[in-house]
């Protein structure tokens, strides 16, 4: 969708990366008229597990890995009460090994040359968590899934593994989340509608579409043609397994590293983060502003389940 009159028509589902990206119309933010904003040329960042990732105004409307992992902790005890007195016990969830990388490390492709020389495009281990650990927590959760029987997952959850779709409204579950407050899908739904919406105005912008062709042309230099980095990062070639004999496997994985390696140095050369970033800090700052009360909304939900969360684990 490239004319305005069309957009406010419309919604348009879109793939982005792994992700599935609703495409919502920019009038029902205060869509833009004339030319695109001006930017920021210093966007935020913060160091996570040894990583500069970036900040962008909607992440404040969400929760963080640790603040996520209090909730849970919650959400176990108090379903786990529910359980207890329906006759089942559901199998705690692991320990979280390592220090958890952010979610926003990969927002923009592969960034840390680091990585990349070791995983290519393959999602990185936690910091710390060494491979030998990593086998051990696998046979420990299939060991833990083998304990969700029908019975205890219905009581859990409040669907059989005949039930389709992903409700948090039933069972024990869905018990806990409402003592938290964490029933609000709707509420839920504003958050990630705004990112939508930032998304694809970030990637309709010319100054993001200039620098993928900068991106691209540099890897083009290097050997590898790619239009940009979703489809660097999402060749087949890296996700295909099992087929060729380990020379070819060993072939393609280091074809995989080389070109993620040189990913990043093109990146860094055309200093693409800074611009995607600035880019979509300014529209979600729009997208804020024309929905202010829904967003705070939100924010004041997972405060409120914060708080709740500390009086049950007390």
């Amino acid at each position: 969708m490239k004319a305005s009159d069309l957009m406010c028509k419309s919604s348009v589902a879109v793939g982005v990366a792994a992700l599935s990206i609703v495409v919502l119309s920019a009038c029902q933010a205060g869509g833009r008229t004339g030319s695109e904003p001006a930017t920021s040329s210093s966007p935020a960042t913060k160091v996570v597990a040894g990583v500069p990732v970036p900040v962008l105004p909607l992440d404040s409307y969400g929760v963080s890995a640790e603040q996520r992992a209090v909730l849970d902790q919650a959400i176990d005890k108090l379903a786990g009460t529910c359980m207890k007195a329906k006759g089942y016990s559901w199998p705690a969830r692991l320990k979280r090994l390592g220090v958890a990388r952010s979610a926003n490390e990969r927002r923009y492709g592969v960034t840390d040359p680091e990585a990349v020389r070791v995983y290519g495009y393959h999602l990185a281990p936690p910091v710390g968590v060494t491979a030998e650990q990593l086998a051990e927590e696998a046979r420990q959760e299939k060991k833990r899934k083998a304990l969700m029987t029908d019975a205890v997952t219905k009581a859990y959850t409040g669907r059989d593994g005949a039930t389709t779709g992903t409700s948090l409204t039933g069972g024990c579950r869905g018990e806990a989340l409402k003592q938290l407050g964490l029933l609000r899908a709707e509420a839920l739904t504003a958050v990630d509608r705004a990112q939508q919406q930032g998304w694809k105005r970030t990637e309709a912008d010319r100054r993001a579409k200039a620098v993928n062709a900068k991106w691209s042309a540099c890897m083009k230099k290097a050997g590898h043609t790619y239009a940009d980095p979703h489809a660097a990062a999402g060749d087949p070639a890296w996700w295909t397994k099992g087929e060729g004999d380990s020379a070819a496997r060993t072939k393609t994985r280091a074809r995989e590293i080389a070109t993620a390696v040189a990913d990043v140095k093109c990146k860094q050369r055309v200093e693409y983060v800074t611009v995607w970033q600035s880019v979509e800090t300014t529209y979600q700052n729009e997208i804020i502003r024309a929905n202010k009360q829904e967003l705070e909304d939100v924010r004041q939900m997972w405060r409120n389940a914060l708080r709740k969360a500390a009086q049950v684990l007390r």
